[in-house]
């Protein structure tokens, strides 16, 4: 089996034990920005199976500790992000504070 298949598996184990609505997010965003790089450069490849490494890696460690999910992102990461990926975290942030709110009010 190939890294990139063992580190999509890895992630989707790691996602069913965040909260429902989390976890429904991280899949989708995670089958999405997979089948948009099948067909990558090997540089683009080696890059996007890094970083994606790096938020199971980080994911793990919250889990095992016990700590609330996620990361705030530095400002360095925020300067070297594209306007594709600034998108898709504003996207991203809308749909939790959507979600978020509907919770609220049930």
């Amino acid at each position: 089996m190939n890294t990139s298949v063992r580190l999509y598996r890895r992630i989707l184990k790691l996602h069913r034990n965040l909260p429902l609505t989390a976890k429904a997010l991280g899949d989708q965003y995670l089958k999405d920005e997979f089948r948009r790089h099948k067909n990558a450069t090997r540089e683009q490849l080696t890059e996007f199976i890094q970083e994606w490494k790096m938020y199971a890696d980080m994911l793990e460690r919250q889990q095992e500790q016990g700590k609330d999910f996620g990361s705030y992102l530095s400002e360095d990461q925020l300067a070297s992000a594209n306007n594709e990926q600034l998108c898709q975290l504003y996207a991203l942030h809308q749909e939790i504070a959507t979600d978020s709110d509907t919770t609220k009010h049930h």
